[in-house]
């Protein structure tokens, strides 16, 4: 099978693999769509948490497809069905695996970064980690639920009211999808801040009422219209971002953290302040089980719609080409997908 494998960062190549086989309780999808991420970039390069990846690994955890074969003790799937499939694969014996929380599981392990992933024509998954489609979703749309079902997790931890003011740090992929999930909450306004002009157009598409490319505080203060915005997510990398929200969100408000930084980077806020403005800070790791299952909902009844959010589709043989559009951010830009279908 083809594959994208990086075989230590940032060496990596199209190579054939043997075509893997699947166990007693897993299925084998032919892979349809698979979405490059900013992690993907972080496993290329390197930069990664440590313990993360386990080197050589073909990279991948947005991905769909159609299940091919299905182990002897798989009930769930059959062959031919369309699958969305979770990364995570839990241990299922820490205390995070426990409470449903696999997110957390202290073993680490998953598609696309220490087991092989969707950048490749077939993958081997855990049966109960896959999730049907139904007929009129897409592919291509579904392979945003990974992606989405964070931010999904991270708004509904914010308990945003109708009529609320929401703002938005960084308007890649992340940050359109959360612009989107807001909008089911019935804002008032929403302010899409991002340092590349060119997303405007993007983030207009999404739902934006407002856009800037300033990260003046007292200007985003005043775009307002109050004391400070009722909710802001901070969807871009680094500690500059981060700071920002804590600066233009109101008293009482909440700062929903999907975008990270550096273990090296450290943020400081006067505890004092933190305490006298009443703060809610919301850090969100990843999706779960639960959450992933409401996302595919919100898709498939019509009240999330993702697809449009698709800008780029490339064959694996583009895949340098894909990197390129990410990386430059040159031209209005969403999601950035190899297609094999």
């Amino acid at each position: 099978m083809k594959a994208i494998q990086i075989f230590a960062p940032p060496r990596f190549d199209l190579v054939n693999l043997p075509d893997p086989r699947c166990g007693r309780s897993q299925v084998l999808i032919r892979t349809a769509f698979c979405g490059l991420c900013g992690t993907d970039l972080e496993i290329l390069r390197g930069t990664a948490a440590p313990g993360l990846v386990r080197y050589p690994v073909v990279p991948g955890h947005e991905w769909t497809g159609v299940v091919e074969e299905v182990g002897a003790e798989v009930a769930s799937c059959r062959v031919g069905d369309r699958v969305s499939v979770e990364g995570y694969l839990p241990c299922d014996r820490c205390a995070a695996c426990l409470m449903g929380e696999s997110n957390r599981c202290q073993a680490r392990e998953q598609i696309g970064m220490t087991h092989n992933g969707g950048f490749a024509e077939l993958v081997v998954a855990p049966a109960r980690s896959c999730h049907l489609l139904p007929a009129h979703v897409g592919l291509d749309e579904a392979l945003m639920v990974e992606p989405a079902s964070t931010v999904v997790r991270g708004i509904e931890r914010a308990r945003l009211q109708p009529g609320a003011r929401a703002a938005i740090i960084g308007c890649g992929p992340i940050g359109l999808i959360a612009v989107r999930v807001v909008r089911l909450r019935n804002p008032a306004a929403i302010l899409g801040i991002d340092l590349a002009a060119t997303q405007e157009p993007m983030a207009v598409r999404a739902g934006v009422t407002q856009f800037t490319t300033s990260t003046d505080p007292r200007e985003l203060l005043g775009r307002s219209e109050a004391a400070g915005w009722d909710l802001v997510v901070n969807c871009a990398h680094g500690l500059r971002s981060l700071d920002l929200a804590f600066q233009i969100v109101r008293s009482g408000g909440t700062i929903v953290v999907i975008g990270g930084a550096p273990d090296e980077q450290v943020f400081q806020i006067s505890a004092h302040a933190f305490v006298m403005r009443d703060l809610h800070i919301e850090g969100v790791l990843g999706y779960t089980t639960r959450s992933w299952v409401h996302t595919l909902e919100l898709l498939a009844d019509g009240k999330l719609k993702l697809g449009d959010l698709i800008t780029h589709r490339t064959p694996i043989e583009q895949f340098q080409h894909a990197l390129d559009l990410v990386t430059s951010r040159a031209e209005p830009m969403g999601k950035v997908v190899i297609a094999f279908a």
